[in-house]
């Protein structure tokens, strides 16, 4: 192998590596679906210190929605973080040190007031408030909307979601499809530039040197 392409190939094994370290911890969230069992209730409430699936009631309670309203797909759940009261939930998330993006989906019980519903979502070094405003979902129609939020993490780190509604409601925020991905640092994208500019240039200097000679 050339010089070039012995070069060519490093910065690409070190523009890979870097990408994939970078990617590596995805979908770090466990049951982000609530694929937990319904036992074929249209909900569940489940209250403070008890477990559903990887999750956890911190406080108050929480509803798990099984048949009640629309589900996102096929055996996809979602909670409604006012159950009997306003609830928080949670889970410890494996990160490792870097920057991650936290997703989801949010709607809101159609059910009964408020009609803006708040939920808090702390993260890392990250707490946001988010709200939706019922009206135009239903039951059949849950009109969920994505909602996303940036984070730095250190190490292992906890997840929560929490309502922040009067805590006499049954009808709150409701929260589906969580997912928490790794985001690129700024050097691992440097890297795979490089690699692909090195790759370029010696493919071009192949190019070069297999060209015919023109007289």
């Amino acid at each position: 192998m050339s010089k070039t392409g012995a070069l060519a190939t490093g910065a690409i094994v070190l523009a890979l590596a870097a990408g994939g370290a970078a990617h590596a911890a995805t979908d770090l969230v466990s049951d982000p679906e609530f694929n937990s069992p319904y036992g074929g209730s249209v909900f569940t409430t489940y209250y403070a210190g008890q477990s559903f699936g990887a999750w956890t009631v911190l406080s108050g309670s929480i509803d798990l929605i099984g048949g009640y309203w629309q589900e996102l797909g096929s055996g996809e759940g979602s909670v409604d973080v006012n159950g009997r009261s306003d609830g928080t939930f949670g889970q410890s998330i494996a990160t490792g040190t870097g920057t991650y993006r936290l997703t989801f989906d949010l709607s809101g019980n159609p059910v009964g007031s408020p009609a803006t519903k708040t939920l808090q979502v702390s993260v890392g070094n990250v707490s946001k408030t988010f709200t939706y405003t019922i009206g135009k979902d239903s039951l059949t129609n849950m009109m969920y909307v994505p909602e996303s939020l940036t984070f730095k993490a250190t190490g292992p780190t906890f997840l929560t979601f929490q309502s922040l509604d009067n805590a006499s409601t049954f009808y709150g925020p409701v929260v589906a499809n969580i997912d928490i991905s790794a985001v690129p640092e700024p050097v691992s994208w440097a890297l795979m530039l490089l690699g692909l500019g090195a790759m370029g240039g010696a493919l071009r200097s192949q190019r070069l040197r297999v060209s015919p000679l023109r007289v």
